[in-house]
């Protein structure tokens, strides 16, 4: 018991440990809460400083915007701006040029797109947090709570490793508390099986919603852990495709557990905006944003990218966006004609500009008063939401066989709060393009388009992708983010990513 408590104290000093040095993750006092964790505050107080860890990494850098969005070639950079080459660089998948170029911007800290020891700083915190709940004795809280805690962490360490793999590929994994061997990068089919396993064991530890308004969205739920299970299967169909037909069937069950629930909803159009303001009956997981307590991911949310004056202030540098989507796919996901209520919601006259005349209206929220501020609306950041769960379902449902009928049900609800046309009539393939083009409309911008391009293999299509890969591009990792070779630190078992060092 000694030899624990001094082992406990020294993982809290910092810069004394050199167990994680091969993660290069710093034993912080977030990681490990209050050291003994003796009361349910306690728990709460290291739940919030893990996910706070994890809105820290996701914040380190304009992430999801650009490994999510601006890769898939869809979008341009605006020609009256240089401020954002960055965009020319990602969306032609010059990424070495990129962050030889701008790795070390002191304003936009790219280098972090190379790094991924954040990640296992949420991964760390959530296993010595996991190993402490089964090992004492918390006051205030009962078993239910416990095993909740448990679930909890145990969605932090997955979505973690979810991210983690979309973009490099293959992780080092463990899930043991104060880790110390280092290990080499583990295959992520095998990585994501492992989360899939361990989400399922714990799948109804979980409450569907919190009575603490304060918790909705931005804590984990049921509906959060339900929707990571069909995103880890929908990974997995694509990169194992002998099993394809078993992670989809995973997916079509949990995904129909979550609808049946009935504890989530599509907001209304007219009330889309709520959506990012957050916490809403949409939403199943987000990271908070809220500039009034200067809570802001700057320079990580995508509306940095589409939007000008009057949204975007002060008016002498904010004339044009710096980025936008190319009218051909635009016209290709909104063709003119045919009624669709996100084309007035989410654009103005400027809908095919192909210029920073464009603009994307969807993230409008809470923007600068004065023109002498320079802030991003600060909606929150959506993970998962509702309408992607649907989808999520939509695409399983199509791939299992026979469920055609559903699979369109599914979809059309995405539609039909969308004021547009029901799909009706499609099988096979021609479905299954028409659920991807739905998700490539509905979830434009929230960082989902290209890991659905690099699951589906639509990766190589021109038609949706402006710059395919090839399958040779594909196959060494140029679909994979570089690693930075801090990640190597006293592991001498870490591979970089060999496609970017040629």
């Amino acid at each position: 018991m000694h030899r624990k408590i001094i082992c406990l104290l020294a993982l809290l000093l910092i810069g004394q440990s050199s167990c994680k040095k091969f993660l290069d993750v710093k034993p912080l006092d977030k990681l490990s809460g209050n050291a003994f964790l003796q009361t349910k505050e306690d728990v709460e107080n290291n739940l919030w400083d893990t996910y706070g860890l994890l809105r820290d990494k996701l914040g380190s850098c304009p992430f999801l915007p650009n490994a999510g969005d601006v890769r898939s070639g869809m979008m341009a950079e605006a020609p009256e701006t240089k401020d954002r080459n960055y965009v020319h660089f990602v969306s032609q998948n010059d990424l070495a040029t990129f962050i030889a170029l701008r790795g070390n911007d002191g304003l936009y800290h790219w280098g972090e797109l190379t790094k991924w020891q954040g990640f296992y700083k949420v991964i760390q915190a959530a296993n010595n947090l996991y190993y402490e709940l089964g090992v004492r004795k918390i006051g205030g809280a009962t078993d239910a709570q416990i095993k909740g805690f448990k679930a909890e962490a145990v969605f932090l360490r997955c979505i973690s490793y979810w991210l983690m793999i979309r973009v490099w590929g293959d992780v080092p994994y463990f899930t043991d508390a104060y880790h110390i061997d280092p290990l080499p990068r583990e295959k992520m089919v095998t990585v994501a099986k492992n989360c899939l396993d361990d989400l399922m064991k714990v799948k109804d530890d979980l409450p569907w919603t919190y009575n603490n308004a304060a918790y909705v969205g931005v804590r984990a739920t049921k509906g959060a852990l339900l929707t990571l299970i069909m995103e880890l299967d929908a990974w997995n169909a694509g990169f194992d495709k002998a099993n394809a037909k078993k992670y989809f069937q995973q997916s079509v069950d949990v995904g129909t557990e979550l609808v049946n629930s009935k504890q989530y909803d599509l907001l209304q159009l007219s009330e889309y905006r709520q959506l990012f303001q957050g916490r809403t009956k949409e939403s199943l997981f987000e990271i908070a944003q809220n500039s009034n307590y200067n809570e802001i991911i700057r320079y990580n949310t995508f509306s940095d990218l589409v939007l000008h004056f009057p949204y975007k202030r002060p008016v002498a540098t904010h004339q044009w966006s710096y980025s936008y989507y190319r009218a051909s796919f635009l016209t290709m996901l909104f063709p003119p004609g045919l009624p669709d209520g996100r084309v007035q919601a989410w654009f103005d006259e400027n809908m095919f500009a192909d210029n920073g005349d464009f603009q994307y209206l969807k993230f409008i929220n809470v923007y600068a008063i004065t023109d002498q501020e320079d802030y991003n609306p600060d909606g929150n950041v959506i993970i998962f939401r509702y309408a992607d769960a649907l989808l999520l379902l939509a695409e399983a449902l199509a791939e299992v066989g026979g469920r055609d009928d559903e699979a369109m049900a599914k979809m059309n609800l995405v539609r039909q709060r969308a004021l547009a046309s029901p799909v009706t009539g499609v099988t096979g393939d021609e479905l299954k393009e028409a659920i991807f083009a739905e998700r490539a409309r509905e979830l434009m911008g929230e960082g989902h388009y290209y890991f659905d391009l690099l699951r589906t293999g639509r990766i190589f299509s021109a038609k949706w992708c402006y710059y395919p890969l090839t399958q040779l591009q594909f196959d060494q990792g140029g679909w994979t983010w570089p690693l930075d070779a801090s990640v190597q630190n006293q592991n001498p078992f870490i591979q970089l990513n060999t496609f970017w060092l040629k």
